[in-house]
């Protein structure tokens, strides 16, 4: 039989003994050391991974209050425009105000069309000889050639083949039987240029048009101010918008009060589904009826039948957990914490020093564990009546050093919530990586779960060895034992022949 990790072995010579499956049941009680610290070692992998999904939701969030911790990220604006067939906004900005803007001329790429064409794209055209195609840069032209086999649908391949260098593409309307070239840039700096052969066989394919253009730039007044660009793509006092025709429009731009409600409820939304995620992880109990799998188990079984055993196995691997537990106080005491140190407004009794004078409160339901809800309406009032206090309960910072901890617990107060969340979940997160380290679920690193499989590692290579060694004496004694039998059954046989004699 095969052995653990061991030889493959030819016994059962004297026909009485099934040595093979013996010594299986006699290592199948040796291996129950073995398959004990393997489920162990199993537990501990999968506990690693369950700590790696709820270490993710933890970053995930401070990335969410990342975006409350400066008061730039409160600077949302919201623009639009008094005539979007003049100009159009495309993205608002940071800077609210209004802009006046007088669009005299917009910005055009050079081009070249052709005279009607009677030959079709897929024609051959008869014709032997070349032309040059140029855009803004004469020292990037590009000779085409035509031959009698050339078609339209060629030469529009030919031309757009260089058009990374020239700066020119061509296109063919079926409809009309025109033919375009454009440069692929806009402004006065862009051009087409086609220079014929001596022959003329530009203009006899195309008709006895110029065989130049330039491009022009947008010209605009904002405010009074005139302004060019080389684009129809501009900004206009931080707005982003594009020039569509010549006329009048103005740009509103008015800060967007409605996007940092978003993020705060953002926040809100994420903070109850990490409570979810880390209160159902912390109160399911194990089932002892359901342990890891061995791979000998594992053979009987389907892969759903796998599955479904392992899910009920993992359940329960961060019941109670202290890290868990201490990471949703952490969190709810830095929410519930006043706001300290506020110089504007002066007078405490008009300071917003807590989330529930902007509508953010605790659910009164026990069975909530402390998840927050949201009163629309008196946020919004707060975020319209009070920005700039709703931005300050945010993003006030501490001079506060952190260097005992008293000083920990007063700069924490000093600190808007965002700054206040944003370093206590980055302390919980260093409690993280010291228990599960930064590399693979396997990873044998120095964090605390790295060691316990590094040690679990040793302890394995060690009973395999012994296996080994406790499993090559036991063929050894059934291998005497087999050769005794078989020289029994040698002197037995004549025995029974010298009677018969």
């Amino acid at each position: 039989m095969a052995g653990v990790s061991g030889p493959t072995r030819l016994t059962g010579f004297s026909g009485q003994l099934d040595t093979d499956s013996l010594i299986k049941k006699l290592m199948d009680t040796e291996k129950v050391p073995l398959n004990n610290l393997l489920k162990k070692k199993q537990l501990t992998l999968w506990q690693r991974e369950d700590y790696r999904t709820m270490n993710t939701s933890l970053l995930s969030l401070r990335k969410t209050i990342d975006d409350l911790r400066f008061e730039n990220k409160f600077e949302a604006v919201k623009s639009n425009s008094s005539n979007p067939t003049v100009l159009e906004v495309t993205s608002s900005g940071t800077n609210p105000g209004i802009s006046n803007v007088k669009i005299t001329q917009l910005a055009n790429s050079g081009s070249i069309i052709s005279d009607k064409v009677t030959k079709l794209p897929t024609e051959q055209l008869n014709v032997s000889g070349s032309f040059t195609i140029e855009g803004s840069d004469p020292n990037n032209s590009v000779q085409i050639t035509v031959s009698a086999d050339s078609t339209i649908d060629s030469l529009v391949k030919q031309i757009n083949g260089s058009a990374a260098k020239t700066g020119v593409k061509a296109s063919f309307d079926r409809s009309s039987g025109v033919l375009y070239l454009n440069s692929t840039s806009t402004g006065a700096q862009s051009a087409v240029k086609v220079t014929d052969d001596t022959n003329g066989t530009f203009k006899n394919l195309f008709g006895n048009i110029p065989l130049t253009s330039q491009g022009q730039d947008a010209k605009y007044n904002v405010n009074g101010k005139d302004i060019t660009a080389k684009t129809n793509d501009v900004i206009i006092n931080g707005v982003q918008v594009s020039l569509r025709s010549q006329g009048e429009a103005t740009i509103g731009a008015v800060a967007d009060h409605s996007a940092v409600a978003d993020k705060i409820k953002n926040f809100v939304k994420q903070y109850n589904e990490l409570i979810d995620q880390y209160t159902e992880a912390t109160t399911a109990k194990r089932n002892r009826d359901y342990k890891p799998l061995t791979a000998e188990e594992k053979e009987g079984m389907t892969e759903a039948q796998i599955a479904l055993w392992e899910k009920k196995a993992r359940q329960g691997d961060l019941y109670n957990d202290g890290m868990l537990k201490e990471t949703l106080q952490t969190l709810r005491s830095a929410l519930n914490m006043p706001l300290e140190g506020i110089t504007d407004p002066a007078d405490p009794k008009s300071q917003l020093r807590l989330l529930s004078q902007i509508g953010i409160t605790v659910k009164n339901d026990f069975r909530e564990n402390g998840k927050l809800e949201v009163d629309e309406a008196k946020l919004n009032d707060a975020l319209n009546t009070r920005f700039k206090e709703v931005v300050q309960l945010f993003t006030k910072t501490s001079s506060t050093p952190s260097d005992t901890p008293e000083n920990i617990k007063k700069r924490r107060s000093e600190m808007g919530i965002g700054d206040r969340l944003y370093e206590v979940m980055t302390a919980q997160l260093a409690k993280f990586t010291k228990k599960i380290g930064l590399g693979s679920n396997e990873s044998l690193d120095d964090s605390v779960l790295g060691k316990q499989l590094k040690e679990m590692g040793t302890r394995e290579t060690d009973l395999q060895r012994k296996l080994r060694e406790i499993e090559d004496r036991y063929y050894k004694k059934f291998s005497a034992m087999e050769k005794a039998l078989q020289k029994l059954n040698s002197q037995g046989s004549w025995i029974g022949s010298q009677l018969k004699g």
